[in-house]
């Protein structure tokens, strides 16, 4: 199982590699194979992680697996870490599931761009750091997936650079996301000063230990993060816009994969929410706020794009809506369908 997941995240990284140091010494097209393979490779290994996972007995379906250290000094250690458990393994399906087949589906919708390895190399990346995110078992590494994450965007959106729109939109995209990630930053020195770990599951024993007003600001923090990241009321507005990226990317990111990061971050961090439950209902507020407001805009928009990022950002609310009152399993529940229906459309 363990195992498994590490050849999951190391694939698409090993293809990236392969991608930039071949360069323009194999073809686009062999580039393009190469680049589907590595996420294919991914997405083999989170089947079988999952189907080891389901053959074992439900308390022993949680794993930490640590690479090496990578930060020491005093008492605090973080290490290179993975945490597989079922809500990671269920990501890994969604992430390297969908983006298979997305990147497959690119291999004939960007057949002679002039730029085709970079996009595959950027593609690769972007599957990389989604993983990274998402199996991370320290917040360290939660938030080096969340940073790569928002530069693999910035790279993907503004794939056409030589499109004023396109830069535009990927500058847009990416200062919204820095912002969030900036709340998160904090929240995470606020919480490594008040329990001196950043283990994910440490930390979580440990909170109810802390006062109100430290776990209200940790929770508004990673509240922060995960509304930029999901496009939640207020910093929802680059979404639409970032739909000036290839149709592809339009799919594997703002349907699929990125956007979902802030649900994913409100459920792995419950136990955080769950004592400050004020935030957890500023949350389901502002998921409410965001699928009604979103659903009426996506009403009288004539650019079909901009109608399912308006259509994303409105599902992506239901998650949010659902995470804030503690429907967890409702959340990842829509999440996983939403991933596979708006990445179709």
């Amino acid at each position: 199982m363990v195992s498994a997941a590490w050849v999951c995240l190391l694939a698409p990284l090993g293809g990236l590699l392969l991608l930039v140091f071949a360069g323009t010494r194999i073809s686009r097209r062999t580039a393009a194979y190469l680049g589907t393979l590595s996420v294919a490779v991914a997405a083999a290994a989170a089947a079988v992680s999952f189907f080891a996972a389901l053959g074992r007995d439900p308390e022993e379906r949680e794993s930490l697996s640590t690479a090496w250290t990578w930060l020491s000094g005093g008492i605090f250690e973080a290490g290179v870490s993975i945490l597989v458990d079922p809500l990671s393994i269920m990501m890994m399906l969604v992430v390297a599931g969908v983006g298979a087949l997305i990147i497959g589906y690119s291999i004939g919708y960007m057949d002679g761009a002039d730029e085709e390895r970079r996009y595959f190399a950027y593609m690769a990346l972007f599957v990389f750091s989604m993983l990274t995110l998402v199996l991370a078992g320290n917040f360290l590494i939660l938030l080096v997936g969340w940073g790569l994450v928002g530069l693999s965007s910035y790279l993907l959106i503004g794939f056409e650079h030589e499109r004023p729109a396109a830069v535009a939109a990927a500058k847009k995209a990416f200062v919204m996301n820095a912002v969030g990630d900036a709340t998160m930053a904090l929240a995470l020195f606020v919480l490594i000063w008040e329990t001196g770990t950043l283990d994910l599951r440490e930390a979580f024993e440990r909170v109810p230990e802390l006062s109100g007003t430290a776990v209200t600001l940790v929770a508004l923090g990673l509240l922060g993060g995960a509304v930029a990241k999901s496009a939640q009321i207020p910093l929802h507005t680059w979404l639409p816009d970032a739909m000036e990226g290839p149709t592809p990317v339009s799919a594997l990111i703002h349907a699929a994969t990125m956007v979902t990061a802030g649900v994913y971050l409100i459920v792995r961090t419950h136990p955080i929410f769950e004592q400050a439950p004020a935030v957890a209902d500023l949350a389901a507020g502002l998921g409410a706020a965001t699928l009604l407001l979103a659903g009426l805009i996506a009403l009288v928009q004539v650019d079909i794009k901009r109608v399912i990022a308006y259509s994303t950002m409105s599902q992506i609310g239901y998650m949010f809506l659902a995470a804030g009152i503690g429907a967890y399993a409702n959340a990842m529940f829509h999440l996983m369908t939403h991933a596979f229906f708006k990445a179709l459309l």
